[in-house]
């Protein structure tokens, strides 16, 4: 983890710290060079363009997946389009619940189909 991270985490919640990592660990893996850009509020995730962030909220972990489309799912919150192609996906996670396969796939998914930036994309 690095310092930023560490920094980012200091004085969270453990339960949503857990979750966080869980978060993180998956959006890291969902594509070759990922970046990670920490600030003081929240953690995004991108190729060319952000498609993941994160953020704890006292023992909760809010998180988003932009893809190209809405989803349905039990921990989604809200789907809104951010531009004519993405769709923000909102996640409200709780100590006790996980990452599943599915968001695991919507992050592989937002780093292939959003990451690169959606210019050239039908």
């Amino acid at each position: 983890m690095t310092s930023l991270v560490s920094a980012y985490l200091k004085d969270k919640n453990d339960g949503a710290i857990s979750l966080f990592n869980e978060f993180r660990d998956a959006a890291l893996a969902a594509g070759t060079e990922v970046e990670e850009k920490v600030s003081k509020t929240m953690v995004a995730w991108k190729g060319k363009r952000t498609f993941a962030t994160a953020y704890v909220k006292g023992k909760y972990l809010e998180c988003t997946v932009d893809l190209l489309h809405a989803i349905e799912h039990k921990h989604l919150k809200a789907s809104f389009p951010t531009t004519k192609k993405v769709v923000t996906n909102r996640f409200t996670l709780e100590p006790g619940e996980t990452v599943d396969e599915q968001m695991t796939a919507w992050l592989k998914e937002g780093f292939e189909d959003v990451g690169p930036g959606t210019g050239s994309k039908s």
